[in-house]
């Protein structure tokens, strides 16, 4: 069992570079691919300070074909349950579709460049640092919980406004991805699944491609 010194302190650092990050977001808001690529540098630096490695460092390097396989793995688990839940906020009339928006290949390419270093910065620091953290300490279950309750202060701290829809969904999220971790012993498998969700939820159904409009006061404003 790890020390509560040892635990305490990559936590939090943690929390420390999380809020440095979010300050480098609001100084670079209009700038949303360059905040990005910001914040996912500061997280790769300053997770690695900590050990946060994308696979277990107590195994072989895994080849490229690998590390893809492990990416797109965790990238279909996410397109399926966005569209579950966009077919759902449909069918509930939580959110409307407007018809199939002229796709445009600069918003697709932009979106997806940004959701792609933004899963870098979330995953290494939201969910690498806590479960390096924790990892020996705690049971897993617990690992998991914690990682949701990150996750759920993250997206407390950084939406302004944010209903508590909206942070438990992002506990959840958190407490997925973090699974996603354990599954995959290291970073690919989540990274993958957190960049395909953010892309659908914020690039596709949001006019790049599809038009999906969610409804005011509806459970969907949680997700979409």
């Amino acid at each position: 069992m790890k020390a509560l010194a040892q635990v305490a302190k990559p936590l939090a650092s943690a929390l420390a570079l999380q809020a440095g990050i979010l300050l480098v977001g609001a100084l670079l808001h209009r700038n949303a691919m360059g905040a990005a690529a910001v914040q996912a540098a500061a997280a790769e630096f300053g997770s690695g300070q900590f050990g946060v490695a994308w696979s277990t460092p107590l195994e072989k390097a895994p080849p490229a074909k690998a590390i893809a396989l492990r990416a797109l793995r965790g990238a279909g688990y996410a397109l399926g349950l966005a569209v579950v839940l966009v077919g759902l906020a449909l069918v509930t009339r939580a959110a409307t579709f407007h018809g199939a928006a002229q796709i445009g290949v600069l918003p697709l390419i932009n979106g997806l460049i940004v959701s792609v270093l933004l899963a870098v910065r979330d995953e290494l620091i939201l969910r690498g640092m806590v479960l390096r953290a924790l990892d020996g300490a705690v049971p897993r279950a617990v690992e998991l919980v914690v990682c949701g309750l990150v996750a759920a202060a993250a997206a407390w701290g950084s939406k302004e406004g944010a209903g508590a829809l909206e942070i438990v969904a992002a506990g959840v999220f958190g407490a997925g991805f973090a699974a996603l971790w354990k599954i995959d012993r290291g970073a690919w498998m989540a990274w993958g699944a957190n960049a395909t969700f953010h892309f659908v939820m914020t690039t596709l159904t949001h006019g790049a491609v599809f038009d999906v409009r969610v409804a005011q006061g509806t459970w969907a404003q949680a997700v979409l």
